[in-house]
């Protein structure tokens, strides 16, 4: 997954050697304190001692999961890349045929067994990838398929271009561009990291990532589609309808790479 390589600060810092040094540890330092005073905020976020069965663990709040993934718009969508891409393997679920979207299911294969899997559908790989969204200037989670992993990685690969952690990227959608011309990505002109820039590209969760790719075990699977399908999981009941549970349907994956994926790990 090592498709470009990392740039240290230092490289754009243009004077002697004593200021680069100093300018060094001051922002190692500034680093530092700023992990701490948010892992204390984290921390007082928390919920200690007695909760209730149906609460969310703290943390892993529904809303604030969501809020983490960039959602790419129709148009123009620039980014900043700030990590290397984490592999998944996923399924596209439809549970009836007025699922129009339907929704994202880890495959869980790995571990013996995948419950989509048996009903015939062929996880696909996914990645996900830390990005600066320009638009907010905000860290966000970006969900990709293979269309926009393979032209990230062709820009990698061109001596023009290169290590795509080196410039933004603009992400253009065309709702009406079909599998093949949903996303264009298009590389902008090189410019260093910002220090604000450099300061989110510092703080970057690379556990949370690893976390969401690890493959969920197949009774997590079943359970996200108990729920997809509105089954009750204490007794195996339907809350919504009577129709049985049908196989997904084999959908194109192209245009999806800028919706939620469930945190298996956490509150999945």
């Amino acid at each position: 997954m090592d498709w470009w390589k990392p740039v240290h600060v230092e490289k754009y810092i243009k004077n002697n050697y004593v200021k680069r040094c100093f300018i060094e540890r001051e922002s190692k330092t500034f680093s530092r304190i700023k992990q701490k005073e948010n892992k204390m905020t984290e921390a007082k976020n928390q919920t200690f001692g007695e909760v209730s069965w149906d609460q969310n663990p703290s943390g892993f709040d529904k809303k604030n999961n969501k809020d983490l993934f960039l959602r790419l718009d129709d148009g123009n969508n620039e980014l900043r890349l700030v990590t290397q891409p984490f592999q998944q393997l996923v399924h596209k679920y439809k549970k009836d045929a007025n699922d129009k979207f339907g929704q994202k299911v880890a495959c869980s294969a790995i571990h013996g067994s995948c419950p989509v899997c048996d009903m015939g559908d062929k996880a696909k790989p996914r990645w996900l990838v830390g990005v600066i969204s320009r638009k907010t200037g905000t860290y966000k989670v970006l969900d990709i398929s293979w269309a926009v992993f393979s032209s990230i990685k062709n820009l990698n690969q061109n001596p023009k271009w290169g290590d795509p952690n080196l410039y933004d990227i603009n992400i253009f959608v065309n709702k009406n561009g079909g599998a093949t011309g949903y996303y264009s990505v298009q590389p902008l002109p090189k410019e260093p990291l910002s220090a604000s820039d450099q300061l989110i590209k510092d703080n970057v969760d690379l556990d949370d990532l690893k976390r969401r790719c690890t493959p969920p075990t197949p009774e997590q699977v079943q359970k996200r589609l108990d729920r997809i399908n509105g089954v009750d999981g204490s007794n195996g009941s339907k809350t919504n309808n009577n129709k049985p549970v049908q196989a997904p349907k084999q959908v194109d994956m192209s245009d999806d790479g800028d919706d939620e994926f469930p945190a298996y790990g956490s509150a999945e």
